[in-house]
């Protein structure tokens, strides 16, 4: 008993040592934060603890209070100031000034891809860095801006792979949707966004991107949104819905030579589908039986699910063994264009169908999904000295979708150089290569060729998809498809296997830019670029598709140039510590020449085999061939001048004057015709 008393009695004077020691550590730190220019105090400053959970904001006279320890550090952070760090000491009182962050000096890129002080625009700009755009890459560049600049509206395609995305800036301006996305400038030069679809044209609807897509975000350095009229106005009416100016990565501030490797793998898989009924299976009013998947059986024609209830009871289903040892669904040819049809003798040679269990199959749609993987990898080489500076990139990526048996992939080249001719002058250029190529992308709209038409709409609750994966009937290969119905659908893998949608992509964009410096003062700039594509797609029909029963293919070649060179003779001096004077006139040459051309062979002359050439014994006489091209030029001359007034000290209110206009002239030649337009924009801010 008395040991245990001494025992109870070292503890307790341990804990009580342990608690004043504690005590004794901690103190009550308090203090005041103020604005180091001045002197107001400052509400809602963040203090921490570093490295613990503990913390305060001040209040609304700029006091804090907590506890810390003799050695920790304090953070002391505020939007808009510079984050400061204090390492407590014998002092408990503390004063702190917090002094705002250097942000006039910040420096973005504006129109004609010239740099600017952020301070002396007097229109609303947003930039966003290249380092945010690839470390979780999207295939398409504009996708990964969602959510990253206010005011922009981004909305991407489900149509899995390299699907192209719409960008609005505020809104829309245009009844005419494909009239109300910005202008796309890389590097001062415009590049074509031109979105050539294929919606409604023989039902083979596809999503083949869009061109500022292609852009590779492993060679972007930022992305700047010019959002307002003032802030477009140099490009005039081409920018009325905004600008996005792109502007790629050099081996600037490189010290010698160094290799930059970047790579990403991502899996994805369908995250959510509808919720489906699994109780009544295929068939009409409550009743069910296959027999040819075209009427021939008890509502065997019918692709919906008003049958009966899936209780496992046996019935006659197109994957059901046969006496002869076929499938139900080996049928034979249904289609007099394709040949004979002699249904009775091509049911006895199938053989007679053994009833398998009438049963949902819940997950037969989630299971016709695979598992998408994107590669990514990307080498760069970059290095500069006092007179010269480089960056060689290449990115490969390869990717393969959710749907099967589609993929894209694309070999990205990109270089940036700039080498100084001597003390005044300089020459600078950039260059970038892509090929982009996919067997198949798939199909989109409302009709036979989607095959989210078929599950979200028609699929028979019990039928086996994973048995269609066979989808040639036995004896029937490259004539006649394997289904669980005739009367409407295709299969859905011999639709993504069969009736592919190719394309290939050699597209090129750059600039070459000269600048001569006559003064610290004067200088001009004279730059060309050029935008070059040239668009290759092809389309597979295989005989017994619903729509195209005898097959068919297509062929269409899309093509685009546009040059633009421009000049740019640019004057800036500040005339004292508070006035500066920046004019810049200037004009650009534009030519944009398109083409596109559309050859379709309505049938095949010989099952499985595409092509345009004529074979002997064709039986495709007739071919629908569609030519059409463009051609627009225009010059335009324009200036822009700035008279600015710097921040007057605080307590006079901070006033800022700026006057900033610019004025733009074109004449306009539409489709080769002689017609004219002029152009004339004024821009007026004041703040």
């Amino acid at each position: 008993m008395k040991a245990q008393c001494y025992t109870f009695k070292g503890l307790f004077i341990a804990l009580v040592c342990t608690l004043f020691s504690l005590t004794a550590q901690a103190q009550r730190v308090t203090g005041n934060i103020l604005d180091a220019d001045t002197d107001e105090a400052l509400i809602g400053v963040s203090i921490a603890v570093k490295n613990t959970n503990r913390g305060t904001v001040s209040d609304a006279t700029g006091a804090f209070a907590l506890d810390a320890k003799t050695g920790d550090q304090l953070v002391f952070s505020y939007v808009g100031y510079q984050t400061q760090e204090l390492t407590i000491g014998a002092g408990t009182t503390l004063s702190i000034k917090l002094s705002v962050q250097n942000q006039l000096n910040e420096v973005v890129v504006t129109a004609l891809g010239l740099s600017k002080a952020k301070k002396s625009l007097g229109y609303a700009v947003q930039e966003v860095s290249g380092a945010n755009l690839d470390k979780a890459r999207e295939t398409n560049i504009l996708s990964a801006l969602s959510g990253k600049v206010a005011g922009v509206t981004i909305v991407g395609n489900p149509s899995g792979i390299g699907s192209s995305a719409r960008v609005t800036i505020r809104g829309e301006r245009s009844l005419n949707i494909n009239r109300n996305q910005p202008l796309f400038v890389v590097d001062g030069v415009p590049i074509s966004n031109e979105f050539r679809g294929s919606s409604g044209s023989s039902f083979q609807d596809a999503d083949y991107g869009n061109g500022a897509g292609f852009v590779n975000p492993d060679d972007v350095e930022s992305i700047t949104v010019l959002k307002g009229a003032s802030a477009a106005a140099l490009y005039g009416s081409r920018a009325n819905n905004g600008v996005i100016l792109i502007t790629t990565k050099s081996g600037k501030n490189t010290k010698g030579i160094g290799v930059t490797i970047n790579s990403t793998v991502s899996f994805e898989n369908v995250l959510r589908l509808p919720d489906y009924q699994n109780v009544y299976g295929q068939g009409l009013g409550g009743v069910f039986e296959f027999k040819d998947g075209n009427g021939g059986g008890a509502a065997d024609g019918v692709d919906e699910s008003w049958g009966p209830k899936m209780e496992g009871q046996l019935l006659p289903q197109f994957d059901s063994p046969t006496s002869n040892g076929f499938r139900g669904g080996d049928v034979g040819n249904l289609f007099s264009s394709i040949g004979p049809v002699n249904l009775n003798a091509q049911l006895a040679a199938r053989g007679t169908i053994n009833a398998t269990p009438f049963s949902p199959r819940p997950d037969n749609i989630r299971d016709f999904f695979e598992t998408g993987v994107t590669q990514t990898h990307n080498v760069a080489l970059a290095g500069s000295n006092e007179k010269s500076d480089f960056r060689l990139s290449y990115t490969w990526l390869d990717q393969t979708g959710t749907v099967p048996n589609t993929d894209l992939k694309r070999n990205t080249i990109a270089f940036a150089g700039g080498y100084n001719l001597s003390p005044k002058l300089k020459v600078r250029t950039t260059i970038n290569y892509l090929n982009n190529k996919s067997d198949n992308r798939p199909n989109l709209s409302y009709g036979t060729e989607n095959i989210m038409y078929l599950f979200n709409c028609w699929l028979g609750r019990g039928a086996n998809v994973a048995a269609m994966r066979d989808y040639w009937m036995a004896g029937r290969e490259d004539l006649n498809q394997f289904n669980f119905n005739y009367n409407y659908h295709d299969n859905p893998y011999f639709g993504l296997y069969e009736n592919t949608n190719g394309q290939s992509i050699d597209r090129i964009f750059g600039n070459i830019a000269l600048t001569y410096d006559f003064t610290n003062e004067l200088s001009l700039m004279v730059r060309s670029g050029t935008d070059v594509s040239n668009e290759l797609r092809t389309r597979r029909r295989a005989y017994s598709t619903q729509r195209f029963q005898r097959g068919s293919y297509r062929e269409e070649r899309v093509g685009f140039t546009e040059i633009n060179t421009d000049f740019l003779l640019n004057y800036k001096k500040a005339l004292s510590e508070q006035l500066d004077l920046n004019v810049g006139v200037g004009g650009n040459a534009m030519r944009q020449t398109g083409r596109f051309s559309d050859v379709i062979a309505p049938e095949l002359a010989v099952p499985g085999i595409y092509t345009l050439r004529k074979l002997p014994g064709s039986l495709a006489k007739s071919y629908k061939l569609t030519i059409y091209s463009k051609e627009n030029q225009q010059f335009v001359c324009y200036g822009s001048g700035r008279f600015q007034q710097l921040p007057l000290p605080r307590f006079i209110c901070a006033q800022r004057l700026v006057q900033h206009f610019a004025f733009r002239f074109a004449q306009l030649p539409v489709l080769r015709s002689e017609r004219q337009r002029g152009i004339i924009g004024c821009v007026q801010d004041q703040k």
